[in-house]
C-alpha cells in the first residue's frame, strides 16, 4: 500500500471538480465571451408596442378604479353580522337581545377601521362582541374621504327545536 500526503489527497479533491466542470463548458461551447445572436425584433431600451385593443382591459374596471365600491361592501358587512349573531351564542343570556344599529368606517386603504353600535346594545359584552365583527374587513381601495355606513344585525337568539318547513316528498 502506498500511503498519500493530506497536501496531496487535498490537491487532488480541489483539481478533479475544476477540471471536469471545465471541460464540461469547453465541450458544450460556452465561453463568457460569445454574445448570443438571436435578434428579438426591439432595441434596446426601446418602448414595447401598445397590446391590442382586444386585450386593453375592461373599460367599467378602470371607470371604477378608485371609487368606493358599494357591492363589495354590502359582502363585506353581510359577513360580519353573520359572524357577529354568533355573540349571541357566546355572552351571558342576561344581555340585551334584539336587533342593533351598526356604523361602520371605511378608510381609503381598504379597511374597515371602526364601528359603534346604537343602544341598547352601546357598551355592553354583546355590543363589543358585535362591533369586533365589523373592524379590519377588507374591501378594494377606494380615493377620497373615509366612508361611514349603516348595517342592521340581528341579535336575537334563534328558536330552539323550531322546525324548518321542508317539502314533503310527493308519493
Amino acid at each position: 500500500m502506498r500511503s498519500q500526503t493530506i497536501a496531496s489527497k487535498f490537491f487532488a479533491w480541489r483539481v478533479v471538480p475544476f477540471a471536469v466542470v471545465s471541460g464540461a463548458l469547453f465541450a458544450c461551447g460556452s465561453s463568457s465571451s460569445e454574445m448570443p445572436t438571436t435578434n428579438l425584433g426591439n432595441a434596446p431600451g426601446a418602448p414595447a408596442p401598445p397590446p391590442p385593443a382586444s386585450l386593453a382591459g375592461d373599460v367599467q374596471a378602470d371607470a371604477k378604479k378608485n371609487k368606493f365600491d358599494d357591492e363589495q361592501a354590502k359582502i363585506v358587512l353581510a359577513r360580519a353580522a353573520n359572524n357577529a349573531h354568533t355573540c349571541v351564542e357566546v355572552v351571558d343570556k342576561d344581555q340585551p337581545h334584539g336587533d342593533g344599529t351598526v356604523i361602520v368606517t371605511f378608510s381609503g386603504k381598504g379597511k374597515s377601521t371602526n364601528a359603534t353600535i346604537a343602544a341598547p346594545f352601546d357598551g355592553t359584552p354583546m355590543g363589543q362582541c358585535a362591533t369586533r365583527a365589523f373592524v379590519n374587513m377588507i374591501i378594494p381601495p377606494f380615493e377620497g374621504a373615509d366612508v361611514d355606513l349603516t348595517y342592521q344585525v340581528n341579535l336575537r337568539p334563534d328558536a330552539k327545536g323550531a322546525k324548518k318547513d321542508s317539502p314533503k316528498p310527493k308519493k
